[in-house]
């Protein structure tokens, strides 16, 4: 019975060091990461096209959609493949802030000019591609090219 607590005891603290480099940072606020869309007579328009991202920082993905001159967006972001591997924090819409703590979406849409974010902590490496699509179907999809390293 005497060799089980140093045993247990060793365990326990190997799981710590294990755990520890994995763990979340806490405080300080997400690093910002905007990007601009647009419906443009050539097509639809991100800038930036290719975002670069590093597992376990805090990030918010602040996505606008801009009128052009034959009125407003209809965008519609297709973020399933790249939400399941995240660790969601708070949704934002104008004033509203929604806390997924455990919860998901998968897609967001641009009804007209206007902003929405959300913060997250990236959980694996890999890339990633966002379908921009037109929900008025007259033009061609675009791609927002995210990597996690």
């Amino acid at each position: 019975m005497a060799f089980v607590r140093p045993i247990a005891l060793a365990l326990t603290a190997h799981l710590a060091l294990v755990s520890a480099g994995h763990a979340q940072p806490t405080g300080g606020p997400p690093s910002d990461v905007d990007i601009q869309a647009s419906a443009t007579p050539e097509g639809i328009v991100l800038s930036p096209a290719t975002i670069e991202l590093t597992r376990g920082e805090y990030y918010r993905l602040n996505l606008a959609c801009r009128p052009d001159q034959d009125g407003d967006p209809s965008l519609a972001f297709d973020l399933a493949d790249f939400v399941r591997d995240l660790h969601l924090r708070v949704l934002t819409v104008d004033t509203i802030e929604v806390y997924l703590q455990g919860l998901s979406f998968r897609a967001l849409q641009c009804e007209g000019e206007g902003k929405v974010s959300f913060s997250f902590y990236p959980m694996r490496a890999g890339d990633y591609e966002v379908q921009v699509t037109d929900q008025t179907e007259a033009l061609e999809p675009a791609a927002l090219s995210i990597s996690v390293e």
